[in-house]
C-alpha cells in the first residue's frame, strides 16, 4: 500500500491534523519572554506545548478545507505541508508520548515555573 492510502486510511475518521495551526517559538529565557507566553495563554483556542523540538503555540482553529464529513475537499490539491505530514508524529497513530508539557491557561505555566523553581521576578526583563 503506497504511504498516500495508508495515510487515508489511518487518517479516516480523524481531524486532529486539520485542527490546528502550530508555529514553533524560542524557548523563553527572560521574564518578558514568559510574559509573552502568559498573554498568549490568556486567549481562547490558543495553547503552548514543550515537544522534543522545543516549544510551540498552537492555534485551535480548523481547516477551511476540512468537509463536515471529516474529509478534505481539496486533498489532491492540498497544501506540501499536508501532503509531508505522516503518522509518524500523529497524536493519534505516533508512538510515545506527543508532549513533554502542555499549557492551556496561564496557570499551568505558573505551575511548570513553579515545579522548575523558575521565578520570573528574578529573570532579567529583556
Amino acid at each position: 500500500m503506497n504511504s498516500d492510502n495508508k495515510n487515508k486510511k489511518l487518517c479516516k475518521g480523524c481531524v486532529i491534523c486539520c485542527s490546528h495551526v502550530t508555529v514553533e517559538i524560542d524557548k523563553p529565557e527572560t521574564k518578558e519572554d514568559y510574559e509573552d507566553i502568559l498573554w498568549m495563554l490568556m486567549h481562547r483556542s490558543i495553547s503552548v506545548f514543550i515537544d522534543d523540538d522545543g516549544w510551540n503555540v498552537e492555534f485551535k482553529t480548523n481547516c477551511k478545507q476540512l468537509t463536515k464529513d471529516g474529509l478534505c475537499s481539496i486533498y489532491n490539491k492540498r497544501p506540501s505541508i499536508c501532503r509531508k505530514y505522516n503518522q509518524d508524529g500523529c497524536i493519534k497513530h505516533g508512538e510515545g508520548e506527543f508532549y513533554n508539557h502542555r499549557f492551556e491557561c496561564e496557570e499551568d505555566l505558573l505551575k511548570y515555573l513553579k515545579e522548575k523553581n523558575i521565578d520570573l521576578n528574578k529573570l532579567k526583563d529583556n
